[in-house]
């Protein structure tokens, strides 16, 4: 599954600022940061490893953000 994140309507576990962005894995919940710096804007949820953030871009400047997982 995937869902793209909206910046400008950031869901109540969802925080972007710069280039960074804080979500809750879609499957067991764990809080973790992507950052568009660092392992090329993408990271794997490292309690489960089953959702994937995908940062690209500043918020306040056009960036992207995606979250992949599968059940």
């Amino acid at each position: 599954m995937q869902r793209d994140l909206d910046r400008n309507n950031l869901g109540d576990e969802e925080d972007w600022y710069g280039n960074n962005i804080a979500f809750a894995c879609p499957v067991c919940n764990k809080v973790f940061i992507v950052s568009a710096h660092m392992r090329g804007g993408e990271r794997t949820c490292p309690k489960c490893a089953k959702s994937r953030g995908i940062v690209s871009g500043g918020k306040d400047s056009g960036g992207a953000a995606t979250v992949l997982w599968s059940e």
